[in-house]
């Protein structure tokens, strides 16, 4: 699915962008969109720089133990990534899964001039809202930045598609978080500036694969689908009514089993009575 996000429309109009007549999008952002790349490998092998300044690798993230959730930001971003990520903390902030411990979150700086020193207090902003409820956020949200061919190359795996504005010194790009299983498969994305707690928890137990939370879980997980059309997960009503169907069954079965098994019973009884109190059969008479 490609989705045309309407918060790079607003930004690109802030900046004075041109709009186009034929579809009243403006031309600077006419290309900027997210492809839902599911089922993408991320390489574990990007090279990235973390905001201590230390050379990482994406694998080092992707770890092959928790999910990990993927968003693109800079932070000399004007208007959508402040949003985007303040929305996010808030989420975080009523999620009962624990950053560091359940999953793991990367955020990536697509400006190649970000230094590790920016990016380091951008982490610092977010983590400190973070503080009370998300102890390990500290250790568990990194903000990273790369160069320029490693960014594109994530992008594009990604579906992660922007543009530069070389009068203004700014980005258009689109609003996305992608969810990563431990193996590193896109499992899911996320387009919206805002994320409900309870979808945001969906997708990080989706992309978990059996990892993060509960059999309960697992099992609430099975009656819902994402719909990409609504950002968020509906249920699945084929397999509600399946799953009412076989409760029916069950229900069904348990309340005639104390009748069959009664009824075996009073059967076995009577059937030795009636031959305890059976005449003998006469004698047949020889020849």
């Amino acid at each position: 699915m490609v989705a045309l996000p309407v918060s790079a429309i607003a930004q690109g109009l802030q900046n004075g962008a041109e709009v186009s007549l034929n579809n009243g999008v403006p031309r600077e952002v006419a290309n900027v969109t997210v492809e839902q790349n599911l089922g993408a490998r991320i390489p574990l092998n990007l090279p990235l720089t973390d905001s201590n300044g230390r050379k990482v690798k994406t694998g080092h993230y992707i770890d092959g133990n928790k999910p990990t959730i993927i968003s693109l930001n800079y932070s000399n971003c004007p208007m959508l990534c402040s949003v985007q990520l303040n929305q996010l903390t808030k989420s975080l902030n009523e999620l009962d899964l624990q950053i560091g411990q359940d999953f793991q979150l990367l955020s990536v700086s697509i400006d190649p001039k970000e230094k590790p020193e920016t990016s380091l207090k951008t982490k610092q902003k977010y983590v400190e809202q973070l503080r009370k409820s998300q102890p390990g956020a500290a250790q568990g949200w990194e903000f990273c930045t790369a160069q320029q061919p490693i960014i594109t190359k994530l992008a594009e795996i990604l579906g992660f598609k922007y543009t530069y504005d070389s009068k203004s010194g700014e980005y258009y790009h689109p609003a996305m978080l992608a969810f990563v299983s431990p193996k590193g498969i896109v499992t899911r994305y996320s387009l919206a500036v805002a994320f409900e707690p309870e979808d945001l928890r969906k997708a990080i137990i989706e992309a978990g694969d059996g990892t993060v939370g509960t059999p309960v879980d697992q099992f609430v997980l099975w009656c819902f689908s994402y719909d990409p059309d609504s950002n968020s997960y509906v249920p699945q009503a084929w397999k509600i009514m399946r799953l009412s169907g076989a409760a029916t069954v069950g229900l069904m079965i348990a309340c005639l089993t104390p009748y069959w098994i009664g009824r075996k019973g009073r059967n076995h009884p009577q059937d030795s009575d009636d031959l305890a109190e059976s005449p003998p059969s006469p004698p047949t008479p020889s020849a």
